[in-house]
């Protein structure tokens, strides 16, 4: 497991062409051959595997309209490594044709009254921290616009949103609509951004998604050179860091091919000409934000944090001998409830939802999976093909144990719960 794995420059050093190319729905940021075998944040190419998981669902967003479809659903590999350079750790087995953004894919939190309260919050402070008024704000992976109708309506700003998951039929997430915003329906992209200026450049949780997260930061770069001098980049992603300390199962996905920390994160700003202002972690430790301005002084390969680099090695390596009792504790815990002539759900259905159930060996013990969003009642889960169903569906199945996909939403939980006059025991993860 610590060894250090140095691969390969391919023969073929010709760019591939992008999956979207021939598959919409597909991220043109994929990795080309000549980055293959390498960090895609940093090009080192000293990586050391971490961790090892076979056959694993590789959509867990989709909504899909059978237990079959979705239990035929492709599989693929996740072979996380650490790149001894930068601190990156991230998926060198991904497949990007196994992956889909598109108007299936149903990712949105906006209907729960915590992440509302909280969204709105964070808006507010950056609204108030930018000074945004008159300003145009451009959001990567803006799903169906709500932030960006957020800062509009606090701040007075033009936004301008790239997501090729955007659609109409979704609009209710939205709430309150600003004046001055613009949804597109593709992704972010050398074609996309022609033309493009921006005073803030932000995305919130897509980058994780990206793999050739090096090319999209020179995306970036390209932007705020063509806007006025100093433009904002704003990032936040899920806090990896939390991830190995905590042993979150959940949070390993496909999907998510890149797990960041500040120390990688912050590495790629300033690689790339963005002097770093502010770090901060935000709902309840789980996304790591930082802020930035574009200076065009690059700092040099090489440069980075080595102390925090190491520290972050010993972390990482532990959560890696650490993973297969934790996945085993939980499976034992569910089969006994069950054993006891229980009945468990999962409450949660997206992503945390499939590889919680993925990583138990499909949860046969577990009878239903509940969610609040209505897009995703009467759907299946991606792997098992667990109903998803509406929380008052619960008076019927009467569960004896609830887990709760994200423990931030115990207190929402417990109290949807009691409404319906239940009181299971309830686990959070």
């Amino acid at each position: 497991m610590s060894g250090i794995d140095v691969l390969p420059t391919p023969a073929d050093g010709t760019a591939a062409r992008t999956s979207s190319d021939a598959h919409p729905g597909r991220n043109p940021l994929v990795l080309r051959r000549s980055e293959q075998g390498c960090c895609p944040a940093c090009a080192g190419r000293a990586l050391a595997p971490v961790l090892k998981l076979a056959d694993v669902p590789t959509n867990s967003c989709l909504m899909l309209d059978s237990p079959e479809e979705a239990r035929a659903y492709p599989r693929g590999d996740i072979e996380l490594v650490f790149c001894e350079g930068c601190g990156f750790v991230f998926n060198r087995a991904l497949d990007p044709l196994l992956t889909e953004y598109s108007d299936r894919y149903e990712p949105t939190q906006a209907y729960s009254p915590t992440f509302q309260r909280w969204h709105r919050d964070l808006a507010a402070r950056v609204a108030g921290a930018l000074d945004l008024r008159g300003k145009t704000v451009v959001e990567v992976g803006c799903g169906q616009g709500e932030f960006l109708h957020l800062l509009g309506g606090l701040a007075g700003c033009r936004g301008v949103g790239f997501d090729p998951c955007v659609d109409g039929r979704r609009a209710d997430v939205v709430g309150e609509r600003a004046r001055d915003v613009e949804l597109v329906a593709d992704f972010f992209s050398d074609a996309s951004i022609e033309g493009l200026t921006a005073d803030v450049l932000l995305s919130k949780m897509t980058l994780e998604h990206i793999p050739a997260a090096g090319r999209f930061f020179r995306l970036a770069e390209r932007v705020a050179k063509a806007s006025a001098p100093g433009m904002r980049l704003f990032i936040q992603i899920p806090e990896s860091e939390r991830i190995f300390r905590d042993l979150a199962l959940e949070d390993v996905y496909y999907e998510h091919c890149n797990y960041f920390t500040e120390v990688s994160l912050a590495g790629l700003f300033r690689r790339h000409g963005f002097t770093v202002e502010e770090v901060t972690r935000e709902y309840d430790g789980q996304y790591l934000t930082i802020l930035g301005r574009y200076s065009g002084e690059a700092a040099a390969t090489g440069g980075e944090d080595a102390e925090g680099v190491a520290e972050l090695r010993r972390l990482v390596m532990r959560f890696a001998a650490t993973w297969a009792d934790r996945v085993e504790a939980w499976r034992a815990m569910v089969a006994e409830r069950r054993a006891q002539g229980g009945r468990v759900v999962v409450w949660g259905s997206g992503s945390k939802g499939v590889s919680f159930l993925s990583a138990i060996g499909g949860g046969e013990a577990v009878s239903h999976v509940v969610d609040i969003n209505p897009h995703r009642q009467g759907r299946f889960m991606v792997g098992t093909g667990h109903p998803i169903v509406e929380p008052a569906a619960l008076r019927e199945a009467a569960p004896t144990t609830v887990v709760v996909m994200n423990a931030i939403y115990r207190r929402e939980v417990a109290d949807l719960l009691a409404g319906l006059g239940l009181q299971p025991e309830l686990l959070t993860l």
